[in-house]
């Protein structure tokens, strides 16, 4: 088997998280970046994004973790790194197998109908540079994540965003930036009637 499995769309990616601890009681990130391939930098903001949709966001922290490993995996596409680089006490956690494939469960069949509308479209939106404006704006989101990680489905929201993002980079399909663009004006649209109505 390969080291790396080389992810070109949601399920791709899913299947490399999976596995990646298929044989352990215990995943850690490092075993899953090693899987994805650790110059594979959409999937690897696609795979944490994901698990934050997900109701498993509800776990205190969980959002807060998964938005650091997209801002640090971000900011490393932006400035053009080959290979990323994670700290050690990021690398080394842990998940139990059982949890991770129940997560997983939760978004194979969403994954699937996602896989089955994508493909390469304006691909001039997603192609270099443009790429590291995404990464970019993937970075500024997974920095809001924290904030907002009490305030019932924002963080949420904002994953699903980075989630288009990344899956526009990974598959190359530029309608998935504009699907992401429209998403977060109507997020800011949103929090900007609750604020002046507050």
């Amino acid at each position: 088997m390969k080291d790396d499995c080389e992810p070109e769309s949601v399920e791709d990616v899913l299947e490399c998280v999976e596995e990646a601890g298929a044989a352990e009681e215990r995943v850690s990130v490092r075993e899953i970046v090693h899987r994805i391939g650790d110059d594979a930098f959409p999937p690897l903001i696609l795979a944490p994004a994901l698990i934050i949709v997900t109701p498993a966001s509800a776990i205190i922290g969980l959002s807060t973790f998964c938005g650091t490993i997209v801002a640090l995996v971000a900011i490393q596409m932006v400035i053009g790194r080959d290979r990323l680089w994670l700290p050690a006490f990021i690398l080394n956690r842990t998940i139990e197998q059982q949890r991770l494939e129940r997560v997983i469960g939760r978004i194979e069949r969403p994954a699937r109908y996602i896989d089955r509308l994508t493909r390469k479209r304006l691909t001039m939106l997603v192609d270099p540079p443009m790429a590291r404006v995404w990464a970019l704006v993937c970075l500024l989101l997974s920095m809001v994540i924290p904030v907002l990680e009490l305030v019932p489905m924002s963080s949420t929201i904002i994953a699903a965003t980075i989630s288009l993002f990344a899956l526009a980079m990974l598959a190359r399909d530029g309608l998935l930036v504009v699907m992401g663009l429209l998403v977060l004006g109507g997020a800011a649209s949103l929090a900007l009637g609750v604020v002046s109505t507050g």
